[in-house]
């Protein structure tokens, strides 16, 4: 049963995570893999549908995890307050966001972004691995957790310069926990930084290195993810200095984005110059990646 669609269901979801998922939610939360038979939800709760379409309320499910935790020794801090702070902080603030910054929100695209999403976004069809299983999971279960929504597909748009309206109608699309309150804020905003820094003072933006460190997904790619420029290379290493060189005026200034630039710095201007013709010869052709 991937999704609940009635009270009991939901109930029996919300007691299932507690007993099986929530005593290493904490630990895993923010880890992707492609060698698990459950790689698509690893220790996530799968309740965000039945929380978003009214079926649980917030509170409730709160409330029952604090109780189990409170009583129970395979539980520990860490665990607990990862879920609840994604219930009661997160969710609440993207909430806020919403109701705060609509209508003009939904038309806002600071970082000029204007390229068209490419075409394995509906098929998953990509030999970067990370897009691949991120995508295909998606499409398979309408489901991808969230530091795959943030920084595999999220951050790939960011880097690649999606127009925003279009990466917003597939995340709502695909989604069955995206409604509009909440999908908005978290693509728009978190994920592609087109606010201007409403929801995050910094972009969300991440080379190979970063994927390579949360998953297992470099292991087996077509890529490699050790490599910024040559045949081979993987494509979120240039991509990721391209955005932040087109858009050094905008961040050098930023307090947590400044350092970055004294290592763009140290590399020179021949390392530089190749970084940047590897990262315009992939955003010529996206649909081949």
């Amino acid at each position: 049963m991937p999704w609940p669609i009635n009270r009991i269901q939901a109930l029996e979801l919300l007691q299932f995570f507690i007993s099986h998922c929530l005593p290493n939610f904490g630990t895993y939360q923010d880890a992707m893999t492609a060698e698990s038979p459950s790689d698509w939800s690893l220790y996530h709760s799968r309740l965000s549908f039945a929380l978003n379409a009214k079926i649980l309320h917030p509170r409730e499910v709160v409330d029952h995890c604090i109780d189990v935790f409170e009583k129970s020794e395979a539980i520990n801090l860490a665990q607990i307050e990862g879920f609840v702070r994604q219930i009661i902080g997160w969710r609440e603030f993207i909430r806020g966001i919403y109701w705060r910054n609509m209508p003009d929100y939904q038309a806002l695209n600071s970082l000029e972004a204007e390229n068209a999403l490419p075409d394995y976004f509906w098929t998953g069809n990509t030999n970067m691995r990370c897009m691949e299983k991120s995508i295909k999971n998606s499409l398979d279960y309408s489901y991808a957790h969230h530091i795959q929504r943030l920084m595999i597909t999220g951050n790939f748009c960011l880097l690649t310069g999606i127009a925003p309206d279009e990466v917003d109608a597939w995340y709502l699309g695909i989604y069955i926990d995206a409604l509009q309150w909440v999908e908005l804020p978290n693509t728009r905003g978190m994920a592609l930084h087109a606010d201007g820094g409403i929801v995050g003072s910094k972009p969300y933006a991440a080379g190979g290195n970063y994927i390579k460190k949360m998953s297992d997904y470099c292991s087996s790619c077509h890529y490699d993810v050790k490599r910024k420029t040559g045949d081979g290379a993987c494509p979120f290493n240039s991509l990721y200095w391209h955005f932040m060189a087109r858009h050094q005026d905008r961040f050098r200034g930023n307090h947590r984005t400044r350092m970055l630039y004294g290592s763009w710095a140290r590399m020179g201007e021949e390392s530089q110059r190749a970084i940047l013709e590897q990262a315009e010869g992939y955003l010529k052709d996206l649909n081949s990646l």
